[in-house]
């Protein structure tokens, strides 16, 4: 990993890549619903990742047909630690989320989330459209809004959150 916002990519793709555009990529699974008519997840060809120490298998992701971030899920291992301690040195201290065991570096056009839940870790890359894909109101989402600007988009699905403009008045 580059420091954050430098690179703009992971294992090589650049976000806002077009969906199969990157040969190296499979469909891994489409769901069902309204979410799945713009949201697909892929997984690479080969089982040749690695994150720091750990083989992985990444799952990326595509929104409206641009790619929008990598998940990880990893074991609860020591291993994970070591991770956790790279993303430390490499980006500084972390904050943490309002979910528990989560932390979160926030760039400008990206940011990284580490959840350390029951049972594995999942540790997501990704550029600020993937916070479209969180299904909780989290901090990352909200300091993404209140100092970077960032709206969710529609996508042509209503909003899984209103906008604080957007509350009803009582």
């Amino acid at each position: 990993m580059h420091q954050l916002d430098s690179l703009y990519a992971v294992h090589g793709l650049m976000f806002g890549t077009a969906e199969g555009s990157a040969p190296s990529l499979q469909p891994q699974f489409s769901g069902i619903g309204k979410r799945w008519r713009t949201s697909h997840v892929y997984s690479l060809r080969t089982d040749t990742a690695t994150l720091g120490p750990l083989p992985v298998r990444p799952e990326f992701w595509f929104r409206g047909g641009r790619f929008i971030g990598v998940t990880y899920q990893l074991p609860k291992e020591s291993k994970t630690r070591a991770i956790r301690q790279q993303l430390v040195r490499r980006y500084g201290p972390p904050r943490t989320g309002n979910v528990m065991n989560s932390l979160y570096w926030l760039g400008e056009r990206t940011y990284i989330l580490y959840e350390d839940a029951v049972p594995n870790v999942t540790l997501h890359i990704a550029s600020l459209d993937m916070l479209n894909e969180q299904v909780l109101e989290t901090t990352v989402r909200q300091e993404a809004r209140s100092f970077l600007g960032w709206q969710p988009d529609s996508l042509g699905l209503s909003r899984q959150f209103p906008l604080p403009s957007e509350k009803r008045k009582k």
